[in-house]
């Protein structure tokens, strides 16, 4: 070789062209040596299943995080209107509290009206009325109204019951005898009225007759004409009554199994209700799920309690 060189001029040059040839032939060929092995179809079957798992997880959790609540919803209107057992009946009655007032008496009906508590009958033929002052302290008629009252009386019948009627009472006695004065008989017919108004008040009734009451306001904001009580809204609305009432129930008795199942089938028939008013009228199943405080996801998905 070394012989090679020295005899043929130009020898030098050929092995250093052969060298640079080597050398990109080389650079060519590297990707394919420091690419990285390919994997298998086993491999990549794996690991997309493991990137789906990640995302489900994911999915999972958001929804978890935002998910409605099932039973209760959202306070609305409707809901703030509605009357809570815990607050009506443990708050005593000050708002119609009687005030214990002193009232004088003239010389003539003291002499003549007996010792007797409550009122006193008076034996003097000059006297006004037959009952007399004497040792009688009336009953101040409250201005303020209860929380509502018992047995669905509406606002007109007992404004009929505790305004209107003392008036026609005393009017009737005086048609009866002429011993009768309006003057001391209308607060006598006022006292009465005044406790029959405090005996029908809710807070001297029980859960039952509150629970009555919520239901006759839920019929009445939900109906679509006067007597209505069977359209879906007023069924769903009716249903949130009672549902709204039995959890506040089992909040307090975590061992009642029975009311427990009742609430999961109240949440469910509501369900089925509001679904068959979607399917039927759209426009009024959104507008009852804003009433109501209900989201689309807690009617149309799964419910888990």
């Amino acid at each position: 070789m070394f012989g090679l060189r020295t005899a043929l001029p130009g020898a030098r040059s050929l092995v250093a062209s052969t060298k640079v040839s080597n050398t990109s032939n080389t650079f060519h060929t590297s990707v394919s040596a420091l690419a990285k092995p390919r994997k298998s179809r086993r491999d990549i079957v794996i690991q997309v299943r493991k990137n789906n798992i990640q995302k489900q997880e994911k999915i999972r959790l958001e929804l978890e995080s935002s998910a409605p609540d099932y039973i209760l919803g959202k306070e609305t209107d409707f809901t703030r209107s509605l009357l809570r057992p815990e607050s009506v009946l443990q708050t005593p009655l000050v708002a119609i509290k009687p005030e214990t007032t002193s009232t004088t008496s003239s010389t003539e009906d003291s002499s003549s009206s007996s010792k007797s508590p409550g009122y006193s009958f008076s034996t003097s033929p000059l006297s006004p009325s037959i009952f007399s002052s004497a040792s009688r302290t009336p009953l101040v008629v409250s201005t303020s109204k209860p929380t509502g009252y018992q047995h669905f009386l509406t606002e007109q019948e007992t404004d009929l019951i505790f305004d209107q009627v003392p008036q026609v009472q005393v009017q009737e006695l005086m048609n009866r005898s002429t011993l009768v004065n309006e003057r001391l008989q209308l607060p006598i017919e006022m006292q009465k009225a005044e406790l029959v108004r405090r005996i029908a008040a809710l807070e001297n009734g029980n859960a039952k007759q509150i629970t009555l009451e919520n239901i006759r306001r839920a019929r009445e904001a939900f109906q679509r004409a006067e007597g209505d009580t069977g359209s879906p809204e007023v069924q769903a609305a009716v249903m949130t009554v009672r549902i709204q009432n039995l959890h506040s129930h089992i909040q307090n008795n975590k061992k009642d199994k029975h009311n427990y199942r009742r609430l999961r089938m109240l949440v469910h028939q509501r369900q089925t209700v509001l679904k068959y008013l979607k399917r039927t009228y759209p426009d009024r199943y959104h507008d009852c799920l804003d009433r109501l405080g209900l989201e689309p996801r807690a009617i149309e998905g799964e419910i888990v309690i």
